[in-house]
């Protein structure tokens, strides 16, 4: 018997775990998978996430303060900023540090389960799960969901399902002479989103690709293209797809229950990076069921605070940044060149830039800043998309 259970050891379930194993809890976490942190995931955090979540021995391949753009006709912009604004991390070293911080603090990992059955009823939560070899049972007062993005727990719970998503491909490759990020805009790269080619270590990149349909086709054109442009020299891992939600679930929470990370939908609608709003969204889950469990009350009255309390950090940021991507969905080839175009000759990014609210990680208030700029705001209503948005 468990104060409470985790399912799921990526950042929003190490975390909630850690931090409700530190409140003096009895935390039990459960993963399907056998090596923590290994998902598909480019690697860059802000400083701000960081900052606020450290680790012991954090592994930095490099600083970010700079990344070129590239639009459909070639045209280049490179963003740059005098103080880094990011970190290109080892990920999976990151997610199994948030995990150690958590089993130091008292949690107990079963790692290689999975879970094949959740029953919630007004006594407890139980959880069954097999680990290939056996069957295992475990019951705790409450339930923290935190199982990814094509989790149908949420579902088999009566949350709902998560409304909008995207598919991505990425594969690890051997680059010549890439030092920045560079980023790929068009219908030929990546329909209605982008792509990325990311710099790691010793060489190596991150070459991926988010598109709605067909991912794995446009990460192979675009790696085809930047071999014979030699800026790719071979791939070291094939490429691999996953899921990334665009919105969030109608409800988070229930009757000793609440679903954190993108298994709640709690990621950028712009970039789809999702470790720091996991993070935010899991510390106040922990301190939500923490109160609870000392009310002796679990019920959803309680736990709908914690919806309250993550939508109070992320719900106008996730609302501004979910228009803003379809707005760019609804942009042609011929647009998103036009609005490159734009951009540099009138200086537009150099203002947004060295904007203070510029932030890597919170895009809200330069989205509606850039919005502001009369060629701008001019442009997108020439493809006629607002109507639609906000029906």
């Amino acid at each position: 018997m468990y104060d409470v259970i985790v399912i799921g050891a990526g950042p929003a379930g190490n975390h909630a775990a850690y931090k409700l194993a530190d409140l003096g809890h009895k935390v039990a976490v459960l993963d399907s998978r056998e090596n923590i942190g290994d998902k598909l995931c480019t690697g860059i955090v802000g400083k701000e996430c960081i900052q606020q979540f450290p680790v012991k021995d954090l592994k930095i391949f490099s600083e970010a303060n700079a990344a070129t753009f590239v639009g459909p006709s070639g045209t280049s912009l490179r963003l740059t900023k005098p103080v880094s604004q990011a970190y290109i991390i080892d990920r999976v070293a990151y997610i199994k540090s948030l995990a150690q911080k958590a089993k130091f603090s008292g949690a107990k990992y079963f790692i290689g389960h999975n879970v094949v059955h959740v029953d919630v009823d007004d006594e407890n939560v139980t959880v069954k799960s097999s680990n290939g070899k056996s069957s295992h049972v475990f019951k705790a007062s409450a339930l923290v969901v935190a199982s990814g993005f094509a989790s149908n727990i949420p579902k088999r719970l009566g949350l709902g399902t998560i409304g909008d998503y995207v598919t991505g491909s990425q594969a690890e490759v051997m680059t010549s002479g890439l030092k920045e990020t560079e980023v790929y805009f068009g219908h030929h790269f990546a329909p209605g989103f982008f792509a990325w080619l990311v710099p790691t270590d010793k060489g190596k990149a991150l070459l991926g690709v988010l598109s709605r349909e067909k991912a794995g086709y446009h990460l192979n054109s675009l790696l085809e293209k930047l071999k014979l442009d030699g800026k790719i020299t071979s791939v070291i891992k094939p490429p691999k797809r996953w899921g990334i939600p665009l919105r969030p679930l109608n409800k988070t929470y229930g009757d000793r229950v609440v679903v954190v990370g993108d298994a709640a939908g709690q990621a950028k609608p712009t970039t789809g990076g999702g470790i720091y709003y996991a993070l935010l969204s899991a510390d106040k889950a922990a301190e939500t069921i923490s109160y609870g469990l000392l009310k002796n009350d679990l019920g959803r009255s309680i736990l709908s605070q914690y919806e309250k309390k993550w939508k109070a950090i992320l719900a106008k940021e996730l609302r501004i940044g979910y228009y803003a991507r379809r707005l760019y969905e609804m942009l042609n080839d011929n647009q998103l060149e036009e609005l490159f175009k734009t951009i540099i000759v009138n200086g537009i990014h150099d203002k947004l830039i060295d904007d203070p609210n510029m932030s890597f990680d919170w895009h809200g208030n330069i989205i509606i800043k850039a919005m502001n700029f009369k060629i701008i705001s001019k442009l997108i209503r020439a493809s006629n998309p607002i109507s639609t948005i906000l029906k």
